[in-house]
């Protein structure tokens, strides 16, 4: 019995019909079909075209598969041992019972003779500085520690020897764009007691002035990105908040929260947790505080958390505490914070995980 040969043809030399085609055509309506193709298959599907490759492997496609933001695993501190040239990183993993291998130790991959310090994370990406002590010129860097990929961010258009930066802050919304923001806050040096905001774009790789020159009294080198803004607020005496619109390039008045007289008279954290921004104002010693939340339009505080830590000093008998961050889940009962403890007879640091 003669064998029979059949020949299968490739997937190029088969007719498709013209409705097949105008959908492999329009990116947008094959992206949508995509995103509705198991993790596995759209793995296997990068080798089909480069089309289909540029596609899946785009930042805003990523983001698109996985639309609710994740909680941190984990925090990285700056050891206080490391040298100012040359710091190392400890790993704090939020899971004490599995923790995993730390990502890195240090951002050696960025090449500066001088050391990096790692100045703000944002949704994956890291600003960064060199230490330049006694060194005129500091060079900022923006960095993806997991690709080991950087920027080295060039000269701004304020930079001179009369001119101080105040705070620079990076501003990243991966569901929004695969570009990146710096915000630089510098003196004006023809106006005294006047600041001038700069940004940088990685779409231009340029900086380039914003507004007019302003006057404010907050700490601006505590910046921290939320709801398409960048958020400053003064951390002791007449408390105020600022903030700065990206999309309109606008300068705005936050409300402050009415805080109780026993609640002291420093804000001790400010941050943002799965879209989410939070302010806490307590006092040395304070076991009983109240964590505020800022609603989403920009509107007011409100009360979020009611935190006791007596059962917790009563336990480490201790109660000197610093909040590093507080964790926000996807439900209400994944919240945390993490806290540290700083022990003068033992000269070291503990952090612990307390839910809320």
């Amino acid at each position: 019995m003669q064998g029979i040969k059949l020949k299968i043809p490739k997937f190029s030399d088969l007719v498709q019909p013209s409705s097949v085609r105008i959908v492999l055509s329009i990116d947008d309506l094959l992206m949508e079909i995509l995103l509705r193709v198991p993790i596995r298959s759209i793995l296997c599907f990068k080798t089909v075209s480069k089309c289909w490759l540029s596609i899946i492997t785009h930042p805003h496609f990523s983001v698109l598969c996985q639309p609710n933001p994740n909680r941190a695993i984990g925090l990285f501190l700056t050891c206080p041992y490391s040298l100012p040239a040359k710091p190392q990183f400890d790993y704090v993993h939020f899971d004490k019972k599995n923790p995993p291998k730390p990502p890195f130790k240090n951002l050696k991959f960025i090449k500066d003779s001088s050391g990096i310090s790692a100045l703000q994370s944002c949704n994956g990406l890291m600003l960064c500085s060199n230490s330049p002590l006694r060194l005129a010129k500091t060079n900022y860097y923006v960095c993806n520690p997991t690709t080991k990929h950087y920027t080295a961010l060039p000269k701004s258009v304020l930079e001179t020897e009369n001119s101080k930066i105040h705070g620079i802050s990076l501003a990243f919304d991966p569901a929004k764009s695969p570009h990146y923001k710096v915000i630089c806050v510098h003196d004006f040096v023809s106006s005294p007691q006047h600041y001038q905001i700069e940004i940088y774009s990685s779409q231009t790789g340029t900086w380039r002035l914003s507004g007019d020159p302003f006057i404010a009294d907050v700490n601006f080198s505590k910046g921290v990105y939320w709801n398409g803004s960048i958020y400053w607020i003064s951390t002791i005496g007449n408390l105020t908040c600022l903030y700065y619109n990206l999309d309109f390039e606008r300068l705005g008045v936050m409300p402050m929260p009415h805080f109780p007289d026993d609640q002291g008279t420093t804000i001790t954290y400010f941050g943002e947790s799965c879209g989410h921004l939070h302010l806490t104002k307590i006092s040395f010693n304070t076991i009983r505080f109240d964590v505020y939340e800022m609603k989403r339009d920009d509107s007011k505080w409100f009360v979020k958390y009611k935190v006791d830590f007596e059962h917790l000093v009563l336990e480490l008998n201790y109660c000197n505490f610093t909040i590093l961050s507080l964790v926000r889940g996807k439900r209400e009962e994944d919240a945390f914070l993490v806290l540290a403890a700083v022990y003068d007879d033992k000269n070291e640091v503990q952090s612990y995980k307390q839910h809320l």
